[in-house]
């Protein structure tokens, strides 16, 4: 349930965020877009050559740390005029961001035996929306606030699933 929130809140807050952000809104807004058709296509590539979910969930939660770092030095050190560096921050931290959204659905399907997998999504997509439901209050936030929340919650979200187990495994 947290990394499904963690990706649902990731997924909103990003966009809310580039709104107040000064810069070229066009190129950060292209930079997301290329991030979400990449997602999508690495998504693609973990199902169709069956690559562990598990550790693909957690690869994609450090790289949108390592994109959420990023971009706080980024913008505190960086005083110079090119938005470049910026925008390819924001792809790398929006793809890590698109691929968890798109992995815990898959997950589930490994976490949860057939008979609760319905009501597992469905508490999944409850509790993930009402966390999403602060995105916007986040995003508002002064300063680099709203990035340093985010890096909290993908650092841990980058470590949760380390205890994850499928259904069938058992307790060592």
């Amino acid at each position: 349930m947290f990394e499904w929130s963690y990706s649902s809140f990731s997924f909103f807050v990003v966009p809310f965020y580039l709104a107040k952000v000064d810069g070229n809104m066009y190129l950060f807004s292209l930079c997301t877009a290329i991030a979400e058709i990449l997602s999508v296509l690495i998504c693609l590539v973990v199902i169709q050559y069956k690559y562990n979910l598990k550790r693909s969930l957690i690869v994609f939660c450090a790289i949108s740390f390592i994109g959420t770092i990023g971009i706080i030095i980024f913008n505190s050190i960086y005083k110079g005029t090119s938005q470049v560096p910026q925008a390819a921050l924001y792809l790398l931290l929006y793809t890590g961001c698109g691929m968890a959204f798109d992995l815990v659905y898959l997950i589930v399907c490994e976490m949860f035996p057939t008979i609760f997998r319905t009501t597992a999504y469905g508490c999944c997509n409850v509790l993930g929306r009402a966390v999403t439901i602060s995105a916007p209050l986040v995003a508002e936030l002064p300063g680099l606030w709203p990035m340093g929340i985010l890096a909290v919650y993908s650092l841990l979200a980058s470590i949760l699933p380390f205890w994850l187990r499928k259904v069938g495994d058992k307790d060592k």
